[in-house]
């Protein structure tokens, strides 16, 4: 509270900032701005006027305003201009003035003023002074008035800081607040608290948020103002342009405590089902409320369509996005009641990889559909995929055979063109990456796997030999074999992967220190084991780390000495094969230096 000119006067300027605008708001619309500027003009502050500076722009002009005092504001309320009287009750809805002066003014040309908004914006701003029994009676009357008058008076009665405690006046009111969607909330719309800049949306929408937004820090008066707007939708007597506002209130609540504000699920998951999309795909859009039985059963019955309880196989939903999600959010449930339209996915190829790692709880009725369509000589794109999608299933052993059928066709197609496609090398990688995780105990798939990694293609026949090195320190000698094989492959970029060859690149010239560190401790040395260390230090590791280093001068990074001079430094390599999270090491981490001190 502010006190400003008027000692009599304070400006309630954390009303203006927590409950109706915001700390930094310079204006809520041009329109509610040019009213204010008009009222300070007609008022003739002078520019020079300082207000309460705290809070934003916009606070600050209203508690302007207060700096003409109160007999220049009452006057105002016969001002010719709309906009003007229209601007009038914001500023008075923040004055925390003697009643004996403002509440006689106001309560008369909330009678007499002829524009229904600045009747409901003076009826609002009344309730500052709600404490005093005749403005209470008064304000209750004027909810059985006109709707502007009584969405007014309602607000009135409803909102701090004098708010109502008699239930019977409270559900009152709250009826009295569903007009907010009708004529009433025109009205309201026209006022600086609904602003259509600063609700974003015209009306319904904007008033019926605002009353939402008024209502929130009070759950409970919130969820039974709910109970009565979520029906409306169906009935039709609500626009269902406002259904984004009810429903994501309702979801809201439902966060908050599942119990209590329960039955707003049921609501919302009946609205799946409305003839209008607008309404089911709000509904749909749930974060919490989709957690709930009701809800899981609506979202089931729209994937299942007309028919099902007949044994048909399932409709063709009317509104993809609807079915979609409703298909998604049962996957990651693990509700089984999704299977069927995912199997059907899969067996037409239309299934993508993100739905598929959401169901990842249902593997195990997906698996052999899966295995089927694997069989299959399936384009690149699709093979992608499923084994993207499958990646982080359980149990994928008995899948080994169709892979490695499908790794083995996709080496020989790559191996054949000059410019393989990106679909292709991505599903080659992912098959890799599928075997290393399942296949390795299978004979057929190793044979596979040893004759990609010497296969033409550079990229595909690492992303075999990556997968041989999670046989562990038995394959180290068959590794470190195909890895000087491929140490003179010719390196020809391809446009359309850069920066996927710049990784592969990078990973050879990391391999190639790990390379030389295997090839030297594997032959013993007749100075024993201290001068072998020392001249694998000195000569393989060592050129290993010179490649690394003269990578980086290439790649415009700095090339320390201490990094590419082996003889400063106490070199530590990790084992031959992945490090623990299954990706091959950084240049910058292996081999990884340590100083001597």
């Amino acid at each position: 509270m502010s006190s400003l000119g008027d000692p009599r006067v304070a400006f309630l300027w954390r009303t203006v900032v927590y409950r109706d605008f915001d700390v930094e708001l310079d204006e809520p619309g041009r329109h509610s701005g040019a009213a204010l500027e008009a009222l300070i003009a007609d008022l003739g502050i002078p520019d020079d006027t300082v207000g309460f500076e705290l809070v934003g722009e916009w606070a600050e002009q209203l508690s302007r305003t207060l700096t003409a005092g109160l007999p220049a504001l009452l006057a105002r309320l016969s001002h010719p201009d709309t906009a003007v009287r229209r601007i009038l009750p914001v500023v008075f809805a923040y004055a925390d003035a003697p009643a004996e002066e403002v509440v006689p003014a106001l309560l008369a040309h909330s009678q007499s003023d002829p524009d229904a908004p600045v009747r409901l914006g003076l009826l609002f701003a009344l309730g500052l002074h709600c404490d005093i029994p005749a403005v209470r009676d008064q304000l209750r009357r004027r909810m059985r008035g006109a709707p502007a008058d009584a969405l007014g008076a309602a607000l009135g009665l409803l909102l701090p800081p004098v708010a109502e405690t008699d239930d019977e006046v409270i559900d009152e009111s709250l009826d009295t607040l569903t007009l907010c969607a009708g004529e009433a909330g025109e009205a309201l719309a026209e006022l600086a608290w609904c602003d259509p800049e600063w609700s974003g949306r015209p009306a319904p929408y904007g008033p019926v948020d605002a009353v939402d937004s008024w209502l929130t820090p009070t759950p409970e008066l919130r969820s039974r103002w709910l109970t009565r707007m979520l029906p409306a939708l169906w009935n039709g007597s609500l626009d269902t342009s406002t259904a984004p506002v009810l429903i994501e209130a309702a979801d809201r609540l439902f966060q908050q405590d599942r119990d209590l504000y329960a039955g707003h699920a049921s609501a919302v998951a009946s609205l799946l089902e409305h003839p209008d999309p607008v309404v089911r795909r709000a509904a749909i859009k749930t974060h919490h409320l989709r957690s709930h039985h009701d809800y899981a059963d609506v979202l089931a019955r729209v994937l299942q369509g007309p028919g099902a309880d007949l044994g048909l196989d399932p409709a063709p939903d009317p509104d993809p996005e609807v079915f979609n999600k409703a298909l998604d959010q049962l996957a990651g449930r693990g509700d089984p009641r999704c299977v069927p339209p995912i199997r059907e996915r899969i067996r037409q190829g239309t299934v993508h990889a993100g739905l598929l790692d959401t169901a990842k709880d249902l593997a195990d009725q997906l698996w052999p559909h899966i295995r089927a369509r694997l069989g299959e000589d399936l384009p690149a794109a699709e093979v992608c995929s499923l084994l993207t999608g499958i990646s982080r299933w359980p149990g994928g052993s008995p899948a080994v055979p169709q892979v490695t059928a499908t790794l083995e066709r996709l080496s020989r197609h790559i191996d054949a063109t000059d410019h393989p496609g990106f679909d292709e090398l991505e599903a080659a990688s992912a098959a890799c990456t599928f075997l290393r995780k399942w296949g390795l105990s299978d004979a057929p798939t190793l044979s596979v796997l040893r004759l990609v990694a010497t296969g033409a293609d550079l990229e595909t026949g690492l992303a075999a030999i990556r997968t041989l090195m999670g046989l562990g320190e038995s394959s180290d000698g068959e590794v470190v074999t195909l890895l000087l094989k491929r140490a003179g492959a010719p390196c020809s970029p391809r446009p359309h992967r850069r920066a996927a060859w710049l990784a592969i690149r990078h990973q050879r010239l990391c391999l190639a220190g790990r390379v030389g560190h295997a090839s030297t401790t594997r032959c013993p040395h007749p100075a024993g084991p201290a001068r072998h260390r020392e001249r694998g230090g000195r000569t393989a590791r060592g050129r290993g780390l010179r490649a690394v280093a003269d990578h980086r001068r290439r790649r415009g990074r700095p090339a320390r000495a201490d990094r590419a001079d082996p003889t400063r430094s106490d070199v530590r390599t990790a084992p031959l094969g992945l490090h623990g999270n299954g990706s091959p090491p950084r240049a910058a981490s292996s081999p990884r230096l340590r100083h001597r001190r």
